[in-house]
């Protein structure tokens, strides 16, 4: 007589082992760990990600708006008549910064 499918015995047929193999408890155990393990992977890459991109946002920020009132205090010091070196040294910047700045207020006005 031969023996029944749900035990591994010699009519056991490679296909129908591969099958109840990945049927079993253990098995959907397994892969449900592996499953979630993924899972947060990807989610803590995801978070990894945002976290640089809002430091990244941040900084940028910062730089624009330290450039947006460097902007706003040359164009008050040229207003008074200062020039240019007086404004790079009062401000304590470099003079070719200075003048890039003074460069664009020139070009917006025509």
């Amino acid at each position: 007589m031969p023996e029944p499918i749900s035990g591994r015995g010699k009519n056991c047929g490679s296909r129908d082992c591969a099958v109840r193999d990945r049927t079993s408890p253990k098995h959907r155990k397994e892969v449900g760990v592996k499953y979630m393990q993924a899972w947060e992977e990807r989610y803590y890459d995801r978070e990894e990600a945002r976290q640089k991109g809002r430091e990244e946002g941040r900084a940028e920020g910062r730089e624009e708006g330290r450039l947006s009132k460097l902007r706003e205090l040359v164009e008050k010091k040229l207003a008074k008549g200062m020039t240019l070196e007086e404004i790079a040294d009062m401000l304590e910047e470099d003079l070719e910064t200075v003048r890039c700045i003074a460069g664009e207020l020139q070009e917006e006005e025509k």
